[in-house]
């Protein structure tokens, strides 16, 4: 196995731990063992958060190509029901992001491409009720 691709799977296995101990406890804190652990892997857990941020984006723009292909009359709503599906199905990733709140650079490139591809504001999709 290449180094990469340990690196890979060991940064994987430690989001899956970190996510774990989340939806265990409600909270978006790590205890100190996966902490260190973050610290080894990552560097620091600013590095942790910035991939859980590109991957939470990762899912979101896979479900948004669904929608692409056969776009629905109203695409803003559509956008805010997407991203409310993937906060309940991926509960502990959202619990960690909205703890440590951007803006970072993945946030404005996920912002300014979502704007290109469907016309909608991720500030509108944040603050829209969906009934």
């Amino acid at each position: 196995m290449s180094l990469a691709w340990e690196g890979t799977h060991r940064r994987y296995e430690l989001t899956q731990k970190v996510l774990t101990e989340v939806a265990r406890t409600g909270r978006a804190t790590v205890s100190g063992a996966l902490a260190g652990e973050i610290d080894e892997v990552y560097g620091d857990f600013a590095a942790f958060l910035l991939d859980l941020r590109r991957r939470w984006y990762l899912m979101f723009d896979t479900h948004l190509d669904g929608l692409l292909e056969n776009p629905p009359r109203d695409m803003a709503r559509a956008v805010a029901e997407l991203r409310r599906d993937l906060e309940r199905a991926h509960r502990p990733v959202r619990v960690l992001l909205d703890a440590h709140p951007g803006p970072t650079s993945v946030d404005a490139h996920h912002r300014a491409a979502l704007l290109t591809a469907t016309g909608v504001d991720e500030d509108h999709v944040l603050t829209r009720r969906v009934s």
